[in-house]
């Protein structure tokens, strides 16, 4: 130390050193060792080589002092930066990215002036503030054709769809414009704003992107009406986990065939078809029956069940301009109709035809639930492994035991009236003229169209299926406290089904 107390000669210029490495990182951006190497001189530990968790270099280093003066932005005068009277202004610096604005996953035409926008959006967002949407559609000829706006509207594809939500919740954005937008063919692309809010939310950065991109001849406006490739598509939930690939090969042969040859059947693996499971699936991906789609990647975005509300809605709108009917059901859950009926068409025609004067644009089914514990006694321990599950599940619960005193339905919807879905419930449909509720457009039906449902048996192994035995006299029975009774209308429909895989892909090794 000096007499007079100044600090040495080499202090200062180690200080001036200092402050001159920090603003060369405001204003470069260096290698990452370099970066911490020269913060670490700063803070006396050179030569330590301090890293994240997990050994590895930041890419680089956001450096921000202690005081930062805010800019001022025109469009933000409630903040009063500009305004000394009102303080000292202090800057809020965003690190990082908690959660996206928006996920895109897919955008559908779905009519000549309207597209549905498939994503996710913020929980919180929905939850505590008020977004935005806007698009544009630019045609591929601009100038000579304009660009047009419109406001954009977004749909939470259930009632409690938000609350059920995690990080993300799924959402469509319709995108409706005035007039039919790319009916010239010239083509163009649509573009969508996201938005944090209005008023004193919006400080946040909104985002545009490129939602669908149309080549010139693409549009097709007959693709919009009947009549369509196909009579049905299926759309499921998202399948994941370790799979049963005997259940899965049970519910394709059975449903192909229940279905008939004017359906497609749409499955989105989100990590469950591998393996034997893959084996299964293959050779009806072969006869064009089914289609996998790989949405492994959905697992990155924290969101019910596996994404499960923008898959279903993904294939909804996909399904729009492929089929009349969607039908929205899981793969532990088998159609079923009265055996005097000798298609699924020939039901939904008496269904419309005695539907009650408005367009039937919505089926509800009534759920009978299965026990899979128990099973009846007979026959060799080869003959009870090698049948399917349809024929050793025959006790069928009797007593409705879910919250409300109902079980759940599931539905077969007209994809041109659908709006958007849920696993149960469509949260919209287009309402004909003279219709106003759900309920003026949809058939509750209990008797020609329902579904069994062999809860959980998806992911069980064989082992775990038939833990009791009960003799065959045996009808009405009580297991956990629930009435179940004796239904073999599932074990009869077993060998035609099996006949039918057979003459379709061959024998199937699982």
């Amino acid at each position: 130390m000096s007499k007079h107390g100044e600090k040495p000669v080499g202090v200062r210029s180690l200080i001036i050193l200092c402050m001159l490495l920090s603003l060369v990182l405001v204003l470069v951006t260096v290698r990452p060792l370099e970066v911490m190497g020269s913060l670490a001189i700063c803070r006396g530990e050179a030569g330590r080589g301090h890293l994240p968790p997990g050994g590895q270099a930041w890419t680089r280093v956001k450096v921000v002092p202690e005081w930062q003066t805010p800019a001022v932005v025109t469009d933000r005068e409630y903040e009063m930066l500009h305004d000394e009277a009102y303080g000292v202004a202090r800057r809020f610096v965003p690190m990082g990215t908690a959660t996206f604005l928006f996920v895109h996953f897919s955008t559908h035409r779905v009519e000549p002036n309207s597209f549905a926008v498939v994503g996710m959006g913020a929980k919180a967002l929905f939850l505590y503030s008020n977004p935005q949407f806007f698009c544009s559609w630019h045609p591929h000829d601009y100038p000579l054709r304009s660009t047009v706006h419109a406001n954009g509207s977004f749909i939470q594809p259930d009632r409690w769809h938000v609350s059920y939500g995690k990080q993300y919740t799924g959402t469509v954005v319709y995108c409706t414009f005035d007039l039919p937008v790319g009916s010239d063919g010239v083509g163009g692309h649509l573009v969508v704003t996201a938005t944090h809010g209005t008023s004193h939310r919006s400080g946040l950065e909104d985002l545009s992107f490129v939602a669908k991109v149309e080549a010139p001849g693409e549009f097709n406006a007959s693709r919009f009406r009947a009549p369509y490739e196909l009579d049905h598509v299926y759309c499921g939930a998202p399948l994941y986990g370790a799979l049963n690939p005997k259940r899965l090969r049970e519910w394709i042969a059975y449903h192909v065939r229940f279905l008939g040859d004017r359906a497609h059947f749409f499955l989105y693996d989100a990590g469950g078809i591998e393996g034997a499971v893959l084996d299964v699936v293959r050779p009806w991906v072969a006869k064009g029956r089914v289609t996998v789609m790989n949405v492994r990647q959905g697992e990155r975005y924290n969101s019910h069940y596996h994404n499960q509300f923008v898959v279903l809605n993904d294939c909804l709108f996909r399904s729009r301009s492929l089929a009349a009917w969607t039908w929205i059901f899981d793969v532990d859950e088998f159609l079923y109709m009265p055996p005097q009926y000798s298609s699924v068409d020939e039901v939904i025609s008496e269904l419309e035809s005695k539907f009650w004067g408005k367009r039937l644009q919505r089926i509800s089914m009534l759920q009978r639930p299965m026990d899979h514990k128990h099973c009846v006694r007979g026959g060799d321990s080869s003959e009870l492994d090698s049948a399917w599950a349809l024929e050793k599940l025959v006790y069928r619960r009797t007593q409705v035991t879910e919250a409300g005193g109902q079980m759940d339905r599931k539905s077969v919807v007209r994809a041109d009236s659908a709006l958007a879905v849920g696993p149960h419930d469509p949260v919209r449909m287009r309402m004909p003229p003279g219709a106003t509720e759900m309920a003026e457009v949809t058939m509750w039906e209990s008797t020609r169209l329902q579904y069994y449902h062999y809860h959980g048996t998806v992911n069980k192994k064989e082992s775990e299926l038939c833990n009791e035995f009960l003799g065959p006299e045996v009808n009405v029975t009580s297991f956990d406290d629930v009435q179940h009774q004796f239904d073999d209308s599932m074990k009869l429909r077993v060998e035609g089904v099996k006949r039918f895989e057979l003459e379709t892909v061959g024998s199937l090794d699982v």
